[in-house]
């Protein structure tokens, strides 16, 4: 069983499995008002992806992570760079949204591997709550994940 990432906000500590963030607010996979649930390959890329996204704060207003651990169950489409679309690094959604149309509305698979916009060598793991395996997702360890001040120049 596959080893999956996730960098949440502590006042979010209490629902690491939640789609509801995705779901209100829509992103390169996911249409608003379609939940999924976004980890990734690696904790490096988890902080990564974190910080590209972060509010511009200062460091010190900076809010504390944790890095959730998830077990996952073996039902994974993995897609390489060279199977993606043309427009899949785009900074506008609605066209990766409707790449994975037929998935988000019917998941033959637990989850698809993309490679991240950020770091193209790793994979963003993408959990469809709807599949019947979603249950099985298992959260092995949590942990705060340090930020050096170094990746943060602000």
């Amino acid at each position: 069983m596959p080893i999956v990432y996730r960098i949440i906000r502590e006042k979010f500590i209490d629902q690491p499995l939640s789609v509801e963030g995705s779901r209100l607010y829509s992103a390169r996979w996911n249409p608003k008002g379609r939940g999924v649930l976004y980890t990734t390959s690696s904790p490096e890329l988890g902080l990564v992806e974190t910080l590209a996204h972060a509010p511009r704060v200062r460091y010190e207003e900076l809010p504390t992570y944790w890095l959730f651990s998830i077990e996952a169950p073996d039902d994974i489409r993995y897609f390489r760079r060279d199977e993606m679309p043309d427009y899949w690094q785009d900074n506008t959604y609605e066209r990766t949204q409707q790449w994975l149309k037929a998935w988000l509305q019917k998941p033959d698979r637990l989850a698809v591997a993309l490679p991240s916009v950020v770091v193209p060598f790793s994979f963003n793991v993408i959990f469809h709550p709807l599949h019947p395996t979603f249950h099985q997702l298992q959260i092995v360890e949590q942990e705060i994940i340090p930020i050096d001040r170094r990746l943060w120049m602000i």
